[in-house]
């Protein structure tokens, strides 16, 4: 057995909650590549699609957020905190105390609590909760530096990112320090095989993914890496660079066909929310 097929199969020693913090909506099947021969053979799919953030607990090391969901604002404004030009191309629907910052308080924990806050990439619906925990103490950001600077470049609003959402924050890019196979790129956050980040771009330049062992058993959390399962099951990437997003969904096959105790969740999947314990439980 590999050091990698016995760390899967072991219990993990973190709590991981999945907070869907509202849906989105946008124009057009993005969850499928149109670069891609295949594209015009699906049927369109005009469904709003969840947005998560999810939260982990870690022992000793606090809590650690992944991917932010949805601002609270958008609770009372349709363009929330995504500005004028982007709000009126993305579409939303949000509940009332729905934010990750809402829903750790109903865990139970503080917000004052958070020591870590990865971020899968930089599209808007992924950073846009951000804002609501500049108050934290001691709190990092960590961003694939690809990403990052994709991010900051001089078109980068008309790529679907928002500079403000990450004003005000100690930003890390992300040191990747060894490979998960058959990912060539992850680092071990914490050096205790807890929670890994492994690189998956195609989506976005420096997309990433989490794989996390839990105290229910491990789980890799896709993000944008796949949008849905049918993803993998067609071999079909996101919008993006198809070629790129092609090799991460093969990537996440072989990974899931290796290691079959580990559980996916997709980043937008309207199919899969249904079947997943929320917060204030635990994924199981």
């Amino acid at each position: 057995m590999s050091d990698a097929s016995r760390i899967m199969s072991e219990p993990g020693p973190v709590k991981l909650y999945a907070m869907e913090t509202g849906k989105v909506h946008m124009a057009g099947n993005i969850h499928f590549n149109n670069k891609d021969p295949r594209f015009k053979s699906f049927p369109k799919d005009d469904r709003f699609n969840p947005v998560f953030s999810f939260l982990i607990d870690h022992p000793s090391e606090g809590l650690i957020l992944l991917d932010t969901g949805l601002h609270g604002s958008f609770a009372q404004k349709k363009t929330g905190n995504f500005g004028r030009l982007l709000g009126s191309m993305v579409k939303t629907k949000v509940q009332p105390n729905k934010s990750a910052a809402d829903q750790i308080k109903a865990i139970g924990a503080s917000k004052n609590d958070l020591r870590h806050v990865f971020l899968s990439h930089l599209h808007l619906d992924h950073p846009s909760g951000l804002p609501a925990f500049r108050d934290c103490p001691k709190l990092q950001v960590h961003v694939d530096p690809v990403e990052l600077k994709e991010a900051q470049g001089a078109m980068a609003l008309f790529k679907g990112y928002i500079k403000d959402h990450l004003t005000g924050f100690d930003i890390q890019p992300i040191k990747y320090n060894g490979g998960l196979p058959p990912f060539d790129k992850a680092w071990d956050m914490f050096g205790d095989g807890s929670v890994w980040i492994v690189s998956t771009p195609g989506h976005t330049p420096g997309h990433a993914s989490a794989v996390i062992r839990s105290v229910n058993g491990p789980f890799l959390l896709t993000f944008d890496a796949a949008h849905r399962r049918a993803n993998l099951e067609h071999g079909i990437p996101p919008k993006g660079d198809l070629n790129q997003g092609k090799a991460t969904i093969n990537n996440i096959n072989a990974f899931l066909n290796t290691h079959p105790n580990v559980k996916p969740v997709f980043g937008h999947d309207p199919d899969q929310v249904g079947t997943l314990n929320l917060a204030p439980q635990m994924l199981q």
